[in-house]
């Protein structure tokens, strides 16, 4: 049993952790926690980098590209996923630059999971309509079950 657990540190992060290592123990699935990094905008960001206005292929060569594994979000994955392991879940992390929805189905799709953990925010239908939302994205696009983690217990 795999299962993909999608994190994005907000508040409701230990609320996804949590009923993850719950569902992994009762499973006994192993655990991919998947950090979406967006990727970069020259509208929205102050000061884009080069990457951001170049096609990959004229990017300078002495440019530093982006290593995933530099970035603090990593650092992150990596405590949760040792937290995990030392209650005996097996744990791996995967750190991707993409939009979000595009990013957990098609990780999702290269480790086969069984499952997609996700939560949502709750925000209301005018923030949905105008900007969308990643859960229900992902619930219409993937080719496995989908657990949404709610913000708050009811």
């Amino acid at each position: 049993m795999k299962l993909l657990v999608a994190i994005d540190f907000s508040e409701l992060a230990d609320r996804i952790i949590g009923e993850a290592e719950k569902l992994a123990k009762t499973l006994s699935a192993k655990v991919f926690l998947l950090h979406v990094i967006p990727p970069s905008s020259p509208v929205i960001d102050l000061l884009p980098d080069v990457e951001t206005l170049l096609p990959r292929e004229h990017t300078p060569a002495n440019e530093r590209s982006l290593h995933l594994s530099d970035t603090p979000e990593s650092a992150k994955m990596v405590t949760i996923a040792t937290k995990l392991q030392q209650k005996g879940i097996d744990t791996a992390v995967i750190i991707a630059q993409n939009d979000e929805v595009t990013a957990i189905i098609e990780e999702s799709e290269k480790i086969s999971a069984d499952l997609i953990m996700l939560g949502s925010h709750g925000h209301g239908a005018l923030f949905h309509l105008l900007i969308g939302s990643v859960s229900e994205g992902v619930i219409r696009r993937a080719s496995c079950p989908v657990i949404i983690v709610p913000l708050k217990k009811r």
